[in-house]
């Protein structure tokens, strides 16, 4: 087996070999040792043949059995990860040209620390001829990462770069219907809160019409079903200061729903 990798990168995948090439690709060309996991829930010819074309053989490409949905295809892809620093992305985004590289010297990584970099938010649409670029909008997420990430999420997972170590016994809830990224993370910062890193990583692509193909549900928190999903997480993960379970409550008034800090 070749030696330890820096980073693994794990990638959950639903017959959407179009996206999934642009993925990897990006990772591809980072110019730095990567040990890429993707993991399907469905068969799907097209993305075996991206895999199949894309993939090294220090990689892995597992088409799994069971229920779709991207929080087992991740949790299978952190048992077999072997990184010192463990990335997600999802199939839909990519990374800016220089990510690894520019991660790998940063100070805070050579300490063995989680980090967050910076991102770029990218408006398409997927229309039939394929992905249209509509507009593309820098974040520098310096300082953005506060006790507020309780109340509501700040940062997109794959800004986001943790030890492996410090994910040991760490699983994405396979039952939650959104914000199974969120909810993990909460869990992460529990244990140590990343810090800032000046690196521009990952681009974040959204569609914001009809043309959507993304299967998560991450609305903005205003019918029932979300305000729900919310709750769930605010019970399994517990308000860090009574500022921040005062804010809850808050939002959650907001929304509607009277509730109390016991409830949050």
């Amino acid at each position: 087996m070749s030696r330890q990798p820096a980073v693994t990168v794990i990638i959950p995948t639903h017959k959407r070999a179009h996206l999934l090439r642009r993925a990897l690709v990006s990772v591809k060309q980072q110019q730095a040792a990567v040990e890429v996991i993707v993991v399907s829930d469905a068969t799907d010819g097209d993305t075996d043949r991206a895999c199949a074309e894309l993939l090294s053989a220090d990689d892995i490409y597992i088409r799994r059995n069971g229920p779709p949905g991207p929080s087992a295809s991740r949790n299978l892809g952190l048992g077999l990860a072997r990184g010192r620093y463990v990335l997600f992305l999802d199939d839909d985004d990519a990374w800016h040209a220089g990510f690894i590289p520019g991660l790998l010297a940063q100070p805070a990584v050579q300490q063995g620390l989680p980090v967050y970099a910076n991102a770029s938010v990218v408006t398409e649409r997927r229309g039939p001829e394929g992905p249209q670029i509509l507009e593309e909008g820098m974040l520098d997420l310096a300082g953005v990462l506060t006790d507020d990430i309780f109340v509501k999420n700040q940062v997109h997972m794959s800004c986001c770069a943790f030890p492996r170590t410090l994910l040991t016994g760490l699983v994405f809830d396979e039952f939650m219907r959104a914000y199974e990224d969120w909810d993990f993370m909460l869990a992460v910062i529990g244990r140590q809160r990343p810090v800032h890193v000046p690196v521009l990583g990952s681009r974040i692509f959204e569609v914001k019409d009809a043309t959507t193909d993304r299967r998560g549900d991450s609305r903005q928190a205003n019918d029932y079903n979300v305000v729900l999903d919310y709750l769930y997480v605010y019970r399994r993960q517990p308000a860090p200061t009574p500022d921040t379970a005062a804010k809850r409550v808050a939002l959650m008034s907001r929304l509607g729903v009277p509730a109390t800090q016991g409830m949050v």
